[in-house]
């Protein structure tokens, strides 16, 4: 990260902004932990990187944020996470009533709540229709959403989850995390 840094200086981009009436803006996170980057799980970030990360872009990122700490926003260790959703046996239906839709080029529809994968998928438009894609919806059919629905989040946590990781996660991203990989194993 100390070239992230360098090119900031280098380039003098907190000038140039400020010449032009803008405040620079920088912010890090560690992305989100589906799709593919569920496959950086073995470099995914720990506490002991966060050492790693040049003070300067810390406070850029607090202060985008506005934060008091970078563990706010780069989240808790999957142990310190696993520890608390193994006692919670809630589980959760993302049915709304104003629902948004991801449709790709196939004309597959997914709830626009996840990355959409087939475990996600309510249908196809062009067969399926727009009225049973939203019954689909509405009656948690897809089998992510029945999943969410109907199995308690520490039975998929238990499963799935790395009681030791250290890896640091927003709880809803190792929430989805975790369902994806209990989705892939069914």
């Amino acid at each position: 990260m100390p070239y992230i840094q360098n090119l900031i200086e280098t380039l003098n981009l907190e000038k140039r902004c400020a010449d032009i009436g803008r405040e620079f803006e920088f912010f890090l996170h560690q992305g989100s932990c589906s799709g593919e980057n569920e496959k950086l799980y073995d470099a995914w970030i720990t506490p002991d990187d966060i050492d790693k990360i040049p003070n300067k872009l810390i406070d850029l990122t607090l202060k985008h944020y506005g934060k008091s700490h970078i563990r706010d926003i780069l989240g808790d260790t999957e142990k310190e996470l696993y520890s608390q959703l193994i006692i919670d046996s809630s589980t959760e239906n993302i049915v709304t009533n104003k629902p948004v839709f991801y449709i790709d080029k196939d004309f597959n529809v997914y709830p626009n709540y996840e990355t959409p994968s087939q475990f996600w998928c309510l249908g196809n438009l062009k067969i399926q229709g727009a009225e049973e894609i939203l019954s689909n919806y509405v009656n948690n059919t897809s089998i992510a959403q029945n999943v969410k629905l109907t199995v308690p989040i520490n039975k998929m946590v238990i499963k799935h989850g790395d009681p030791e990781s250290m890896r640091l996660f927003g709880k809803r991203d190792y929430m989805n995390y975790i369902l994806h990989k209990y989705c892939r194993a069914l």
